[in-house]
């Protein structure tokens, strides 16, 4: 399938201070959720830089018109071809994402790192007036989408190539 909405991001190659540190240089706010994944030792930023390709797909797009639980949206995009983010897509995404749009969450699909309420699983991205955010956000299994909610994004697999990225990206 082809996807309309897809865009590359450069990932890796920097540690996580050095990306918190471009966030704060783009006045990208972050809430307590977003703060405690760039806290959690589960969250790793690899050493290798590479470009992933990614897609923003809306619950209808997918084959979710009414929406659904957050496995059914994992398990649909799936049969799609496209798989959950690696954490670290999130914050690179939103550096290169700077002219998101105001209003509409996007978020990125990613795997949970610790089953269980109030543990934060995962970014979405938001434009609002007081300017860009990169949200943590809570999810699991039962966590129920309605198909207006947000956008979706997601990885194209063995799209990533391991490749000397340009000056400007590192």
């Amino acid at each position: 399938m082809r996807f309309q909405n897809a865009r590359e991001v450069w990932i890796g190659g920097v540690t996580k201070d050095e990306l918190l540190q471009r966030l704060t240089q783009q006045s990208v706010s972050m809430n307590d959720y977003a703060r405690d994944l760039f806290a959690d030792a589960t969250f790793t930023i690899s050493s290798e830089v590479r470009q992933v390709q990614v897609v923003l797909v809306s619950l209808p797009e997918i084959g979710l018109p009414a929406g659904g639980l957050f496995d059914e949206i994992l398990s649909q995009a799936a049969t799609l071809g496209l798989e959950p983010c690696p954490l670290e897509v999130a914050p690179h995404l939103r550096l290169s994402y700077l002219d998101q749009p105001r209003g509409p969450y996007l978020t990125v699909a990613s795997l949970e790192l610790r089953p269980g309420p109030e543990t934060p699983n995962g970014f979405y991205l938001r434009h609002l007036d007081d300017g860009l955010w990169l949200r943590g956000y809570e999810s699991g299994p039962e966590n129920l989408y309605p198909p207006d909610f947000t956008d979706f994004v997601f990885v194209l697999p063995d799209e990533g190539s391991l490749m000397a990225a340009p000056a400007e990206q590192l």
